[in-house]
């Protein structure tokens, strides 16, 4: 099988990109004030961060009644929503030891079930629910504490109610060491895997109309090897490229109820010329979540086709900010949220002036002082103009290109 390569990087020059030899200030922090509720265009921007990182899981289906019969008072029904209500899930979870970051509707941590170090673990305050995005575990106080101290449903309840039990641990006895978040990439089943969803998108003329809304070509789809899962054939086709059963389970890419990023845009991270990750992108906007990747450490999105030591980089936070600006051939790469930015900083250790591109919103904002703190006097954040929330929603008019590249100046010039 050929194997596909990364299209070279063109290196696009824009005045005052790069620094100067002369004295360097501090990189600005502060961002303009921006409407969330600007109007998006073709590209259809994304509304929030929290439709960016993903929207809320459903979960699964609700299995309990609203009272149901404590095991310590088999006379006493107990009422699961008042309980609920006294105890919330945010508490519950700190008191675990989980030390939750952010404010506000959405709060994330570092995952207690499963190793690893990116914050994919998320507490919904609105819905009094949790879901990682990287073991794919969710539910409500009940389902996290049966989940972290292995106790079954009459237990929690106790657990909850405050009669005799031991107190929460964040790591329960006789229990072994959390397994690791992941089997070891197999580049070349994954790079096998974007051939097969490359064929799909080319089919797909749903997943076709769904990348153009968002300002994608067709060209550029295929430049960076876009695909779309249909949720049918993809393990026939693995196992005709000649993938051993062991290997496909091990893939990430598939899930006890079938293909993981069934329905979805998929996008890979290519490095030496190989897929070495992938992320998907629900095209139906009623689907939750919206956003999967393989289980795992999560990489900087884009990296892979930046080099060894580029002379200037953008650090954007969402998927489809990525796609435009690689689209525009510019040198970039993605967080994927807000969360792991010491990794960003460490991977760009080399690279002399790295722009910020963060979103509008409140964390997006935080996210710019803290990744400018770790970059010191080479970072550059962008301000983007009132009522423009993100690149994609910048991108969507038909000025966003030329204006993109003269917030690039911009920034250049007050960081030097």
């Amino acid at each position: 099988m050929a194997r596909p390569r990364p299209p070279p990087l063109r290196r696009q020059r824009v005045a005052g990109l790069q620094p100067s030899s002369g004295t360097r200030g501090r990189p600005r922090a502060a961002r303009g004030r921006l409407d969330a509720g600007s109007a998006g265009g073709p590209g259809d921007a994304l509304a929030s961060r929290q439709d960016r990182l993903a929207s809320q899981p459903a979960g699964p289906p609700a299995h309990r009644r609203d009272r149901v019969v404590s095991t310590a008072a088999a006379s006493a029904p107990v009422d699961l929503a008042t309980l609920k209500r006294r105890h919330l899930l945010g508490d519950v979870v700190e008191a675990a030891g989980v030390a939750l970051r952010g404010r506000g509707r959405v709060r994330q941590a570092v995952c207690p079930f499963h190793d690893e170090q990116e914050g994919s673990f998320t507490v919904y305050a609105d819905t009094e629910r949790w879901h990682c995005f990287g073991c794919g575990e969710g539910g409500d106080v009940l389902d996290f504490l049966q989940r972290l101290e292995d106790l079954s449903l009459p237990e929690a309840i106790r657990r909850l109610e405050g009669t005799p039990a031991p107190p929460i641990r964040s790591t329960p006895p006789n229990r072994p060491a959390p397994p690791p978040a992941g089997p070891p990439r197999d580049p070349a089943l994954l790079t096998a895997a974007v051939r097969h969803y490359g064929g799909e998108l080319r089919r797909s003329r749903e997943a076709r109309a769904y990348l153009a809304s968002r300002g994608i070509s067709a060209g550029s789809a295929a430049r960076l090897g876009l695909g779309y899962a249909s949720g049918q054939g993809l393990r026939r086709s693995l196992a005709g490229y000649g993938f051993s059963q062991e290997r496909l389970r091990d893939s990430g890419l598939f899930t006890s109820t079938g293909e993981r990023f069934a329905g979805m845009v998929v996008v890979p991270e290519i490095a030496g010329g190989r897929v070495r990750w992938l992320a998907g992108r629900a095209i139906d906007r009623r689907r939750s979540p919206r956003f999967q990747a393989l289980p795992g450490p999560k990489p900087v999105l884009g990296l892979g086709r930046l080099g060894a030591a580029p002379p200037w980089a953008i650090v954007t936070e969402g998927l489809f900010d990525w796609l435009l600006l690689a689209q525009w051939g510019l040198p970039a790469c993605a967080a994927l949220g807000t969360q792991g930015l010491e990794r960003i900083a460490h991977a760009l250790r080399g690279c002399p002036r790295v722009f910020l591109a963060f979103d509008g919103d409140e964390p997006g904002q935080e996210a710019t002082v803290r990744l400018g703190a770790l970059l010191g006097l080479r970072a550059a954040p962008l301000t983007f103009p009132a009522g423009i929330a993100d690149v994609a929603e910048l991108a969507a008019s038909s000025q966003g290109r030329k204006v993109f590249e003269h917030l690039l100046t911009q920034a250049a010039r007050a960081a030097v």
